[in-house]
């Protein structure tokens, strides 16, 4: 809700300054424009000047690493319509994984490699713009092309509002949701089961958010705490700005990662 205030008062602050320049323009011209004329001008330049600050607040984001671009070329990971597909050994078991955001979603193959591995079959959704808000029904896509028994769907960070927000919404199409370093910002039925899963290192997941998000976890749930891990681990992207530091490395954090998830789901 924080950023959505700002991000109105944003917009009202850049409409002001373009309405006032305009306006002084207009005072010092010897032939004065039409008052439509004005309010047009500061339109357009407010418009002007937004759009390009969403371009550059978007095109601004955390790249994969060398490591997790190589998996491209694994055999088992092929590019699908808007994600990409890890085919496990197993056939009646998926993972559909949202993206943090403004971060790569081919950083987080090293992990579903590891899930794949031990037989479950993943997808990472590529969202518009890198933001997972932006395709929250993405699931919808491969749960209607494929037909698995079980589905879970998982998300980190925000990623992970992401997919909670759909299993909120599409209770009777999946068995459970994996959150990495994140809540449930709307309720999940009891019926779903869930896992949490973050760093003690992490500081960025708002603590205090994922407390008030309590009421929303369904009644039985699952929490697993990675010692020594922190936000960025979990993908293969560096380091996240305002992090903890880790004290393990993230091979290890993404292999506590997906034991914890291969046991949960299993």
């Amino acid at each position: 809700m924080k950023y959505i205030i700002i991000a109105i008062v944003g917009v009202i602050a850049v409409f002001g300054l373009c309405f006032l320049v305009s306006g002084l323009i207009r005072r010092k011209m010897k032939k004065k424009i039409p008052m439509i004329l004005h309010v047009l001008i500061g339109i357009v330049s407010g418009l002007i000047i937004i759009t390009a600050a969403v371009g550059i607040y978007f095109s601004i984001h955390y790249s994969a690493d060398e490591k997790a671009l190589a998996l491209l070329n694994d055999k088992n990971a092929t590019e699908i319509d808007k994600a990409y597909f890890i085919d496990g050994d197993g056939e009646d078991t998926a993972l559909i994984f949202y993206p943090g955001a403004k971060v790569d979603s081919e950083a987080y193959l090293p992990l579903m490699k590891r899930l794949a591995d031990s037989g479950i079959d993943c997808f990472i959704v590529k969202p518009p713009l890198r933001f997972a808000l932006f395709d929250i029904n993405a699931a919808d896509r491969i749960i209607e092309k494929y037909s698995y028994k079980h589905v879970f769907v998982s998300g980190h960070s925000m990623g992970g509002v992401a997919a909670s927000s759909y299993a909120s919404k599409n209770p009777d199409k999946v068995d459970g949701v994996v959150l990495l370093a994140a809540y449930p910002n709307s309720e999940i039925s009891d019926d779903i089961s869930l896992i949490s899963v973050y760093g003690s290192e992490d500081k960025v997941l708002d603590r205090d958010a994922y407390k008030n998000a309590a009421p929303n976890f369904p009644k039985s749930f699952k929490e697993v705490i990675i010692k020594g891990g922190n936000h960025a681990y979990f993908g293969n992207y560096g380091e996240q700005s305002g992090d903890g530091e880790a004290d393990i490395t993230r091979d290890e954090q993404q292999k506590q990662t997906a034991d914890a998830i291969t046991e949960y789901i299993k």
